[in-house]
Formats: C-alpha cells, structure tokens, sequence
C-alpha cells in the first residue's frame, strides 16, 4: 500500500506523525521523507552520521546505473524498534536537491513494492516541488492538522484544493481522511471535530495524543526514557495504523475490482503477493470532554 501524509500551511507535525505511525505499522512499513522543503529524519536517528549520506539524492543518483528498486534498498535506514522490519528512507536536504527527483518514477517504485507498505511525508501539500505524482498514486491522502480553531477552519475552506492538488478525482469516495494532532493549547473534543469533517466528505481516521516527550524522539534526537513503548503517543499511533491501513487496504480493493488505473505500469521486479491486512475495528473516538479538563487530543 501507498498512503501519503501532507499538510495545509505552518508545521504540524507531519515528520513525527509518519514516523510514529510507521514505527507502530503492523506490517513492513517504508517512512519516506519526501518533504520539498528539505529534511532531517537521518539526524534524529543517526546525529553522529556513523550511516553516511542517505537518502532521496543519494537514490537517485545510483538508480543511474541500478535499477530502482535495489538502489532504494541500499539507502535504508532500520528504524531501533527492535522489529527490523521498519525503514526510513531520508529526504533531500534542500529544496534544490528535491527538484532533482524522479517523483513519477518513484511513486511506481512504491507501488510495487507489494510485501511492504510505503507511508510518505509530502510537507506542505502547495510547496514548490511537492511530490504531487507520489499522492495521486496513493491509495490513501491524510491530511494531517493540529486541533485547533484557525487549522480546522483553514482544512474546511481548503477540501476542494486539496482533492485537486493531490490528484484525487471524486470527493466522498475514501481516498482522502484525516489524522489530527495536538495543538499547544487545549483542542476540540475530537468527536466534535469528526462530525464536521464528515459532513464534508471527509472523515477523521484517528487522534495522536499530546506527549510531547515521546514526541521528542521522533523530532529531536532518538534517546528514549524508560517506558517509551508504552507512551500515549505510541499507544495512539498503533490505533491510528490500524484504521489507515484498514482504510488504505479496502480502498485499494475497492479500486482493484473496478479496473481503475490511476498510474501508469511501469516494468519493475516481478510481484509478490501481499499479505492481506488484517481486518481492524474502526478506532473509537473519545468522547466529548464535557469536564474542563485538557484531553489527549490536545
């Protein structure tokens, strides 16, 4: 599966969003980093630089001489969650470097990769260079937003350009949802926030919990505390995974029985069969807080 991540405007969070998503994936899961603007995942997970230079560039660059699919093996990076089965895959670090990448090429090498699921951070969805081939081939588009007053209004006015920047054809039919992270101040209950994006078509796939020290080690540098694996923003993060990959999953499906092609094939390694995601209960959104006390949606 292919699931793009993106934001409106400012910073979110969209990197610590994806990353703690694909460290709680339950399958193979790739994080890519394919923010135009630039990124600094390799820092958080290697500050010494004992890995060397990886990433998009470095990719690109070898795909000169192998194909595609082996170079990108060369330039992962194995999350230190214990699994080995999560990967980074670096960004550029500039915006010039980005115009460097094939992103047309790239979203049909994630689209092959049939046994490992790709999650991939699009920053801003209206910056200069946005992987904008990488989301129309997409399975699923997240749109990530902080739970406050200004971000939500500003996702409400802007749902038509988002499904014509990210190359989606219909609203309503599932290819667009929602994840909705904490804002510094005390947020909206998030049942209330998903009864107005459902009215408009899209619905809220789940809410990352304020912890800004877990959300630290995925931003900063990796030094986890004691205890880390069971954080509220891992705990939430594994809910979240489960209802985008069921999602992503049943709208692939969908997609597959209707002989829709949404991206030219392009000859690549032979396929493996993909096992099938497991069928997941829809993540339950917590109840309005009626109590006056923050809530951990933020």
């Amino acid at each position: 599966m292919l699931i793009s991540f993106f934001s409106l405007a400012a910073s979110p969070g969209v990197t610590t969003a994806v990353l703690a998503l694909t460290w709680s994936w339950p399958h193979d899961a790739v994080a890519v980093e394919a923010d135009p603007t630039g990124g600094h995942a390799l820092e958080v997970f290697d500050p010494d630089g004992a890995l060397g230079r990886r990433g998009l560039l470095e990719l690109t660059v070898a795909a000169r001489k192998t194909p595609l699919h082996h170079a990108m093996s060369a330039q992962l990076v194995t999350l230190p969650d214990g699994t080995g089965r999560h990967h980074l895959l670096p960004g550029c670090r500039s915006p010039l470097e980005s115009d460097a990448v094939p992103w047309t090429s790239l979203a049909g090498l994630f689209r092959e990769l049939k046994t490992v699921d790709v999650l991939v951070d699009c920053g801003r969805i209206r910056a200069h260079g946005a992987p904008r081939a990488v989301m129309a081939a997409s399975d699923l588009v997240v749109l990530v937003l902080r739970n406050d007053r200004h971000s939500l209004a500003r996702a409400v006015r802007s749902f038509e350009l988002v499904q014509r920047e990210a190359g989606l054809t219909a609203s309503g039919d599932g290819s667009l949802v929602a994840v909705v992270v904490p804002a510094a101040s005390q947020g909206f209950p998030p049942a209330e926030v998903a009864k107005v994006f459902a009215a408009h078509g899209v619905p809220v796939a789940g809410v990352l919990a304020k912890d800004p020290p877990a959300a630290a080690q995925f931003a900063d540098q990796f030094c986890p505390p004691r205890r880390f694996a069971s954080s509220s923003l891992v705990s939430s993060s594994r809910a979240v995974a489960q209802e985008l990959g069921r999602r992503a999953s049943t709208r692939k499906a969908l997609l597959r029985s209707a002989n829709v092609v949404r991206f030219p094939p392009r000859p690549g390694p032979p396929s493996v069969r993909m096992a099938p995601v497991p069928e997941a209960r829809p993540m339950p959104v917590p109840r309005p807080n009626h109590g006056g006390e923050p809530d951990n949606a933020g």
